[in-house]
Parts: structure tokens; C-alpha cells; sequence
């Protein structure tokens, strides 16, 4: 079990459906990883919707525990908006340097996603730096919002125009409340942590990526281990370049190979 890949554990964001990540898990599977992407229920809700964030983070929780509970070592890929509930969602008992199986989390890669400091939340983030990001954000009566522009900000760099136009179909509405609140998980602090940066994301700008990942280390303090990767991509490389989202999972997986044979030689 120590010598197999771990399982990646996807998190989307959203105004997504885990069917948009269906293809990137069949190319991760395909490369040697068990993977799987559970639905979060604040996106595509009912509407009016009834779900908030506390029942994303539980779905996510309750994903991890199992495979945890089977001995997984896993990685948690967490895109956009995931970056919120994964980072609440993955606690301490979840870590598979406390579990007595081997089992549980043992990297996190957060994909152009949102990284906010402990105690802290999105609207500060989004009132320290400004609302950066090219998405026309479309609200409904009942609190749920839409993307108005999904082929532009979401699927900027996906060819042909005609996918971009296909995929930003199978967006869906997503509870604006859910992002509301401060967040008090922050297992970036403790885990092995990679962000990836995505250059010419539409969504979430690339500035604003670095200013969060720069905020996160002056909270760690030296600490802790971030690194950081970067991608030529709007903000759905999974989709414009899943090979190399692939390989970027890959060279993760090595490296916490590599971590595990240092542990067990010093040990």
C-alpha cells in the first residue's frame, strides 16, 4: 500500500458538476491513480437553495474518511471555489501522518483556487485586493449567482470556441452564501502543500493567486512546506491541458514517495 499511487481526491468549484472533471479522472486513472470527484451540493441546488457550505465541507469530509478508513493515502486537488470547503473540510484526524493504517491526506494542490488565511474570509480577501477576476457574475432573486460569460472567463483558453460554447452549457448556479463567513480550516499549514498558478486565468487573476499564496506564508511563519507550480491556462486546465494537470499530479505523487523513503531511513 505505501508503495502505490495515492488516490486523488477532487474537489470542483462552483459553478461546476463533477461530470466537467469526468475526462481529467479517466486520464488520472489511465496513468495509474484511483480517483473520484463527489459532488458539492451547494452548486446546481434547488432553487431556492437549501444547502450551504457546511453541507460541501461534510461531502468532502465523509469522502476523505472513507478512503482514509481503506488505508488511501490521498492527495486533494481542490479548484476555485473547492479551495474553501476542502480547506475546512480536511482536519487534523484526516492526516495520514495520525491515522494508524497509513491511511488519509498527504499533500493538498489547491488549482487556481481560493486560499484564505485562517479567521479570515473571501470578501476580505476580495476588499484587501479588489475583485479580481474577469467573471460577469449574474445573481438571482433567491441568492444564487451565474456566470454570464463562462466561454470567456472560465474556458478562455479551450479551442475550439465552439467546446468553450459547449462546456459553459453545462455550468450550473451556485449558492453565493455558501462563500460567506470566515474560515478557520487551514491545513496548508501542516500538510505539504502545492499551489498551482494558472497565467492567464480569467476567473481568479494571476496576481491575485500570488497575493494569496503570499499571504499564506507570511502566516506560516517560515513554516509548513508551500511551493508553488505554474501553468500556461485560463482557469480550467484540466479541460485545455489535462496532461499536464496529469503529470503535475504525478510529480506530486513522486515527491511524497520520495518524503516517505527519507522518513523510514532517518526513522
Amino acid at each position: 500500500m505505501e508503495d502505490s499511487n495515492p488516490t486523488i481526491l477532487v474537489i470542483h468549484g462552483g459553478y461546476f458538476l463533477p461530470p466537467a472533471w469526468a475526462t481529467f479522472l479517466s486520464s488520472l486513472k489511465a496513468a495509474g491513480f484511483e480517483a473520484e470527484c463527489p459532488r458539492l451540493p451547494t452548486c446546481g441546488d434547488d432553487r431556492p437553495p437549501t444547502k450551504t457550505i457546511h453541507d460541501d465541507v461534510k461531502v468532502i469530509h465523509d469522502a476523505a474518511i472513507q478512503l482514509a478508513s481503506a488505508g488511501k493515502k490521498i492527495i486533494v486537488l481542490a479548484h476555485s471555489y473547492g479551495g474553501i470547503p476542502a480547506s475546512e473540510a480536511i482536519t487534523r484526524s484526516l492526516y495520514a501522518s495520525q491515522s494508524d493504517n497509513g491511511g488519509g491526506v498527504i499533500h493538498i494542490i489547491y488549482l487556481s483556487a481560493w486560499l484564505i488565511p485562517k479567521s479570515s474570509s473571501l470578501e476580505e480577501v476580495i476588499e484587501k485586493y479588489g475583485f479580481q477576476s474577469h467573471v460577469d457574475v449574474g445573481f438571482n432573486e433567491d441568492s444564487t449567482a451565474y456566470a454570464k460569460n463562462a466561454p470567456a472567463s472560465f474556458y478562455s483558453d479551450v479551442q475550439p470556441r465552439s467546446r468553450a460554447e459547449e462546456l459553459a452549457k453545462h455550468n450550473v448556479t451556485h449558492n453565493w452564501t455558501a462563500v460567506g463567513g470566515s474560515v478557520e480550516g487551514v491545513p496548508w499549514m501542516d500538510l505539504p502543500t502545492t499551489y498551482v498558478h494558472c497565467e492567464k486565468d480569467e476567473a481568479i487573476l494571476v496576481n491575485l493567486q500570488r497575493s494569496m499564496v503570499e499571504d499564506a506564508r507570511e502566516a506560516m511563519g517560515g513554516k509548513g512546506s508551500l511551493t508553488t507550480e505554474t501553468l500556461d491556462s485560463g482557469h480550467c486546465p484540466f479541460l485545455s491541458m489535462p496532461d499536464e494537470v496529469v503529470a503535475l499530479v504525478a510529480k506530486v505523487a513522486q515527491e511524497g514517495r520520495l518524503n516517505v523513503l527519507i522518513d523510514r531511513i532517518e526513522g
